[in-house]
């Protein structure tokens, strides 16, 4: 693999332990230390940026819409391990968030996942799991079953199965598939939807994650 990475890091020993077991494994990877070497590094693009919260000299939170504009995917790395941390960091664009102490076998399975998304086609045939996702017929078959779905269901199921692991908040989830300016749109019309989705499928399909919203494991 040659995807680039950017790890954005303050502890030295986090930071080379993470850079090592990356470039290990064939990934390209530069290192900062701080906001502004980062935010400055940030500009050259890079395929995936693992971001850490909490730099010295600025709230690494104020890079993600930098990272974004240049394309990359982020995880965010961070103690901060309350539920509105993960929502606001979500919220404003990240594409994963893993809290401290982390495994580097799931951070690496994190990046593989989020830039598979990059690689994705249209008019393929995705598979994950039991799910499998035809994008030219527009039809989503699980456990080689054909499910019958309204076309907003098949619109959310399907992105769930091309970002599996990847948590998603209930307001981005209003956000991207419903209008919100209609007054009749509230927090129940996705709880609805969702329990309707599983219904034709299965219950585990998609997974609460509490106080924050869901995925897809």
């Amino acid at each position: 693999m040659n995807a680039k990475l950017l790890l954005i890091e303050d502890d030295p020993v986090i930071g080379q332990a993470v850079q090592s077991y990356l470039i290990n494994l064939g990934y390209q990877v530069d290192i900062s230390q701080d906001y502004l070497t980062a935010k400055l590094k940030i500009m050259a693009g890079y395929s995936l940026i693992i971001l850490d919260l909490n730099l010295p000299d600025g709230d690494g939170l104020d890079l993600l819409p930098i990272a974004r504009k240049q394309g990359s995917k982020v995880v965010i790395t961070t103690v901060k391990n309350k539920p509105r941390d993960i929502v606001t960091a979500l919220d404003q664009g990240a594409d994963d968030y893993l809290t401290k102490p982390f495994d580097l076998a799931v951070l690496r399975a994190r990046i593989d996942v989020c830039l598979r998304q990059s690689t994705i086609k249209s008019g393929s045939i995705i598979k994950y799991k039991s799910c499998s996702l035809n994008t030219d017929q527009g039809q989503i078959t699980y456990r080689q079953r054909l499910l019958e779905l309204t076309a907003l269901e098949y619109e959310i199921l399907a992105h769930f199965i091309l970002h599996p692991q990847q948590i998603f908040t209930r307001q981005q989830l209003l956000a991207r598939f419903w209008d919100q300016r209609q007054k009749f749109v509230n927090d129940n019309t996705l709880t609805a939807t969702i329990k309707r989705i599983r219904d034709k499928s299965d219950k585990s399909i998609i997974t609460t994650v509490r106080g924050i919203g869901y995925r897809m494991e």
